[in-house]
């Protein structure tokens, strides 16, 4: 294969242009959705997560599947390999939509009543994933940056799961609207544990480094505050003008102007896009004056964009870590921890608050899938952490595939769990006693 020195912009332009690239990615785009469609039917037809279906079909079509085909030349698998990269802002566009859902359902209303039942409950399940999974790392014999950057992840929960769950029986019970709150908070905290928490992993993980006050708490504290401001500004000036559009044309293009350029303009200032929009989402709950209906033009804009972004990170899966006794055993010591302390944290804060008894024996079964952000916030640490020297280098990576592969798990059981505990609790029965 050749190699270009490309020494300005101008061959570099020169080399994308000669090669073809632009139509390349129409081909992949277009393969793309097509292999979607078909997913969405087989999963639709067979009651199956979607998302699985798109793992599953970004796995087989990964790199280390691709090039062990004897018939592609190793000019189209680097191509192919290329290609795949481009499309990783794909992942902070996904993640910045999921941002703003989240930060749609917290309002002023629903933190002024936080007793301590939903207080007691979110930190402990928090605390909980935290300290099981750092535990268990440690105990295996994981660098202390691995075991924290681990355990900061399994702290998040991916509400998209259980949410469809509660959707499709409209459940109204004392477990059901207990578990959107904590999924609401969970997420928004669980970014911000993170955003404290990399620096220290990357810190520790760099030799000589130290660990300095500014660069582990103030310059973190200044990121997350600024995303804050920065997204209910932006939110609040949007939501203005959306209550002014007359035509859904203009609606839409102003939500995808909103979430677009609040995700660019955080990456422009080196702040979190997640934290921004969910602050986004915040300011249209809680400042609009009168119903937007924006919830369904984000559930139809977020269709293709989703599947992509679920494929990608499939396609980020090396399947020769599947047939690793290492990697095997570390995913599922992470994965039994991450639920044990997930179900064991939301029971004690439920039993501390007295909480209902349906509340502590069934909550936790409801905050087992983590897909999405945390898939996010691993691709996060593969960026931070590749350029390291070593071992480091390699971890990031380790980690990507260990959440991508439990996520899988989570997000087939997760549903399975969460209507499991809805059912004991009494609450879909109900609801199907009514018809």
């Amino acid at each position: 294969m050749e190699y270009l020195m490309l020494e300005n912009l101008h061959d570099l332009q020169y080399w994308l242009m000669l090669n073809h690239k632009s139509h390349k990615l129409i081909y992949v785009i277009g393969l793309l959705m097509l292999f979607a469609y078909i997913i969405r039917t087989i999963t639709e037809n067979f009651r199956i997560p979607s998302v699985v279906g798109y793992i599953v079909l970004g796995t087989v079509c990964s790199i280390s599947v691709v090039k062990q085909l004897p018939f592609l030349s190793k000019e189209f698998v680097a191509w192919y390999d290329y290609l795949l990269n481009t499309f990783n802002f794909i992942t902070v566009l996904a993640v910045s939509f999921i941002s703003f859902s989240i930060g749609t359902s917290l309002s002023f209303k629903v933190l002024r009543r936080l007793e301590l039942e939903f207080t007691a409950i979110v930190l402990l399940e928090l605390i909980g994933a935290f300290v099981l999974v750092s535990g268990a790392m440690l105990a295996i014999g994981q660098p202390l940056f691995v075991a924290i950057l681990l355990g900061t992840i399994a702290t998040a929960t991916a509400p998209a799961a259980t949410v469809m769950v509660l959707r499709d029986f409209s459940l109204q019970g004392e477990l059901s609207a207990t578990l959107m709150v904590v999924l609401a908070l969970d997420e928004a905290l669980a970014l911000i544990i993170f955003t404290f928490m990399e620096p220290f992993a990357l810190t520790t993980a760099t030799p000589g480094e130290k660990i300095g006050f500014i660069s582990i708490f103030i310059l973190p504290l200044f990121k997350i505050l600024s995303a804050i401001i920065i997204g209910i500004i932006i939110g609040y000036i949007s939501q203005r003008m959306m209550a002014n559009c007359a035509s859904e044309s203009r609606k839409v293009l102003l939500i995808l102007a909103t979430i677009f350029g609040s995700s660019a303009l955080a990456v422009f200032l080196h702040i979190s896009p997640l934290i921004t929009n969910i602050s986004v989402g915040f300011a249209y709950r809680n400042f609009a004056v009168k119903r937007l209906e924006i919830s369904e033009k984000i559930d139809i804009l977020t269709v293709p964009l989703f599947a992509a972004f679920f494929i990608l990170a499939g396609t980020k899966i090396q399947i020769s870590n599947l047939l690793n006794l290492k990697f095997l055993i570390i995913a599922v010591i992470y994965t039994a921890a991450r639920i044990t302390g997930k179900l064991g944290g939301s029971y004690l804060g439920a039993k501390v608050s007295s909480a209902p008894p349906e509340v502590q024996k069934y909550l936790g079964f409801g905050l087992l899938p983590q897909i999405g952000v945390a898939i996010d916030l691993a691709f996060i640490i593969q960026r931070d952490f590749i350029h390291l020297p070593g071992e480091a280098s390699q971890v990031s990576m380790l980690i990507l595939n260990i959440i991508l592969f439990t996520s899988f798990i989570t997000e087939i059981i997760g549903p399975l769990t969460t209507e499991y505990g809805l059912i004991k609790a009494g609450e879909i029965k109900k609801v199907k006693a009514k018809f």
